[in-house]
């Protein structure tokens, strides 16, 4: 029986399964274990707002490599299982304890006794479970292995499908459009709390579903960002800054604007001019092909042709999908090649006696020019609010 409700047709899980497949045949993984709630939705289709908030039920998905997926959720999730994901094989924990050995006796049941089974042990991958935890089940199978899959899932998740790219340009878009409308709204003498509520409203009248991240900061930056919005009052002559993700139909954006509250002076004005054709060239470099690396060469180009330093983040931006942030990033040190279906928020960004000064569209790779997510995009010249 089909769901009534999945945010993708079946043959998108179908078509993920099949790459998650071959890269675990590459690397000779057996069954794939996954805990962490982002991982879990992607790769079950099931989004539960319960997960995230409740750390003593087990939210779990197994995907053998030459059999059907099982996942493991709790008795009252299993209606929206039914109604949102095509898996058929759905096992429920009624009580809260006995977990671990809940899942030692799915492993045996499933033939994966003395499996090689990848779980979420390394890079950008965190557990949905605790470590004990982990250990009482490597116990209770003395004879499987357990490995690093972190690869494995890294490598499936940053190639997105056109519908995963049509919901982040969905994200991108009511973003966009929402922090262009604040800023034609507010004014001098606000807070930048009461700020961030007409945002966060904004936000979610244009049909965002949850936030991923809600920035406001104004003023002076010469010793660090202070990101999160506090009651500071917003004064003409100030920079004033957003940084927001959304998500919807759990895929997310990230977007930055920066403001001038009232005329800006004109070092403001050629400054963010210069960061913004520093912006552009960096977005052009988004092509197939190329590497965070060639990305990096055009910052470092700009940077010492105006006598700069990084400010030491690492990075000029990073990867966008089911995160806001996510693999990989746009810096010198990844060894990777941009391929089509890559999606980046690439935001080389500047803290200063000026201000914050950022501004971030999302972009995805194509076989061609990056695909701009974003309506409005950035524009060239600095907006400018009430003073």
């Amino acid at each position: 029986m089909s769901p009534e409700y999945p945010d993708f047709p079946k043959e998108e899980f179908e078509h993920r399964y099949a790459r998650t497949r071959a890269l675990m045949a590459e690397r000779n993984i057996d069954a794939l274990f996954i805990t962490e709630k982002l991982n879990y939705a992607y790769f079950s289709g099931h989004r539960s707002c319960q997960n995230p908030i409740d750390k003593i039920r087990s939210y779990m998905f197994i995907l053998p490599r030459d059999d059907d997926p099982v996942l493991i959720t709790m008795p009252f999730e299993v209606m929206q299982v039914e109604q949102t994901t095509y898996v058929e094989n759905v096992r429920t924990i009624g009580g809260l304890t006995g977990h671990p050995e809940f899942i030692v006796d799915t492993f045996r049941s499933m033939g994966l006794g003395r499996a090689r089974i990848g779980a979420e042990l390394g890079r950008e991958q965190y557990l949905g479970t605790n470590v004990m935890a982990l250990e009482e089940i490597r116990k209770g199978l003395p004879e499987a292995e357990f490995v690093d899959a972190a690869q494995v899932i890294l490598e499936v998740r940053v190639i997105k499908s056109p519908r995963e790219i049509e919901y982040m340009r969905r994200a991108s878009q009511m973003t966009a459009q929402a922090e262009k409308e604040i800023f034609e709204e507010v004014h001098a003498g606000m807070t930048e709390n009461e700020i961030a509520v007409r945002l966060r409203t904004r936000l979610f009248e244009k049909g965002a579903e949850d936030l991923t991240l809600l920035c406001v900061v104004s003023g002076p930056s010469t010793g660090g960002i202070c990101l999160l919005p506090t009651d500071r009052v917003v004064r003409k002559g100030d920079t004033l800054g957003f940084d927001c993700g959304v998500t919807y139909k759990g895929y997310c954006c990230d977007m930055a604007r920066t403001a001038s509250v009232g005329e800006p002076s004109q070092e403001l004005s050629e400054f963010y001019e210069w960061m913004m054709k520093l912006r552009h060239d960096c977005n052009m470099t988004l092509r197939p092909g190329q590497s965070p690396r060639d990305l990096v060469a055009v910052v470092d180009r700009y940077l010492a042709e105006r006598g700069l330093k990084t400010m030491g983040v690492g990075r000029v931006g990073h990867g966008v999908g089911c995160e806001t942030t996510e693999y990989p990033s746009l810096a010198a040190f990844e060894d990777v090649t941009f391929q089509k279906g890559m999606v980046f928020a690439c935001n080389p960004n500047f803290a200063n006696h000026l201000g914050f000064l950022n501004a971030e569209d999302n972009w995805a790779i194509t076989d061609g020019d990056p695909d701009l997510l974003t309506d409005p995009i950035a524009p060239m010249r600095i907006p400018i609010v009430a003073a």
